[in-house]
């Protein structure tokens, strides 16, 4: 059978051709309306945030010596809105202390400004035990500030959970356990030429610092200047004290000797 369309006569296979031009005709269209050689941007990542996001609270429960029951710490959120790039800012604003299976908390942890303390990293252990002063009880440390050069500082609680205002000025830190010392430094830039590095022993639950190096920039000298004090009996003496390597001085780069710890 044929049919007549404006005067031409299309048999089955003539209809079929038709049938099938004009529905692809609108995909044409479509792409008629594309720029031509220019990808179409694909649909915008939902945006992580670079902090962790502290606002539903949570718990840690910790051993913090094998004759002790285990304590739980319970984290009290100060809940805020996150900032204009999606990056929780939510903090701490109580922790509450509970021994074994009790459900009515024994202390809050108190003593640290939490109003200034920055929500911590995504992925940081934020919340951990350190035995700081070597004493076989497990201490709290909880980080409340951070930096891009590494540097960090937080607030310590020692067993039975008491603050330390010794302990938490410390910054960054690293345990020597076989000599029982305590190794702290702080990024200043310059890929760390500019720093600074102690060590501490302990001395009736305090860090008492044993030993200094510090590594400054001279800008009109255009050079490093190194400086190591060390104890020596009851007070800090200079035992190094180098200026690094420039046109005129061939010598070593600074701070390299026996003691140095950066």
């Amino acid at each position: 059978m044929r049919k007549h369309i404006g005067g031409f006569s299309l048999g089955w296979s003539g209809r079929a051709c038709l049938a099938i031009s004009l529905s692809l005709a609108p995909s044409f269209v479509a792409r008629a309306q594309q720029k031509p050689g220019v990808a179409q941007p694909p649909a915008p990542a939902a945006h992580q945030s670079v902090t962790q996001d502290l606002s539903y609270g949570g718990s840690f429960v910790v051993s913090v010596a094998p004759n002790l029951p285990k304590f739980t710490f319970r984290i009290i959120p100060d809940v805020q809105r996150n900032d204009q790039f999606g990056n929780a800012q939510s903090i701490v604003r109580d922790i509450e202390v509970f021994s074994g299976n009790s459900e009515v908390p024994i202390q809050h942890l108190t003593g640290c400004d939490w109003v200034g303390m920055e929500p911590p990293p995504r992925g940081e252990e934020w919340f951990r035990t350190v035995d700081f002063n070597f004493d076989g009880y497990q201490d709290i440390y909880v980080l409340t500030d951070w930096g891009a050069t590494g540097n960090s500082q937080g607030c310590i609680w020692l067993y039975n959970f008491y603050y330390s205002p010794e302990f938490s000025e410390l910054g960054t830190f690293t345990l020597d356990r076989a000599n029982k010392t305590i190794i702290t430094w702080s990024n200043g830039g310059m890929a760390g030429g500019v720093h600074s590095a102690q060590k501490y022993k302990i001395v009736d639950n305090r860090p008492v610092q044993v030993y200094s190096e510090k590594q400054d920039w001279d800008q009109d000298k255009k050079q490093f200047h190194c400086v190591v004090t060390e104890l020596r009996g009851n007070a800090m003496v200079t035992t190094h004290d180098e200026w690094g390597k420039s046109k005129d001085n061939p010598g070593p780069a600074p701070c390299e000797h026996q003691s140095r710890i950066f």
